[in-house]
């Protein structure tokens, strides 16, 4: 079996974000300067509007990426999950819906994100279990 058994074990703790306006090269900038694979786009007011992800960028590798401003690429939708879910479910969610990572939001206050969890962290750990 596995050592990690819920969310909470494994989530990277806190996020990164960009402003609405952000330009796409300024994504780029966080995001390698940071090594990390995915931003929160976030206004003024610090209320989450979307995510970028390392594959949203790309889709858009050919364009000017000076012009393009993050809330022109961002997914809207932000899945999320608890700290204390099982993994098994971490693992699922992101399985059907063909997605990379999830934000971990507060048990307290679901508006508040704490953290990630992307595929890579749980097959990580995984190959970490087997060596």
């Amino acid at each position: 079996m596995y050592p990690a058994t819920v969310v909470r074990d494994l989530m990277i703790r806190g996020i990164y974000e960009v402003k609405l306006n952000d330009t796409i090269e300024d994504v780029v900038k966080v995001m390698g300067k940071n090594g990390i694979s995915s931003v929160v786009v976030s206004d003024d007011n610090n209320t989450y509007w979307g995510i970028i992800t390392e594959m949203d960028i790309l889709k858009h590798y050919s364009e000017n990426l000076e012009k393009l401003k993050a809330e022109d690429i961002m997914a809207t939708k932000i899945i999320h999950i608890s700290p204390i879910a099982p993994l098994e479910k971490a693992a699922q969610i992101m399985a059907e819906k063909k997605i990379h990572h999830l934000y971990v939001v507060s048990e307290l206050r679901e508006d508040k994100i704490i953290g990630t969890i992307s595929a890579g962290d749980i097959i990580k750990m995984m190959h970490e279990s087997l060596e």
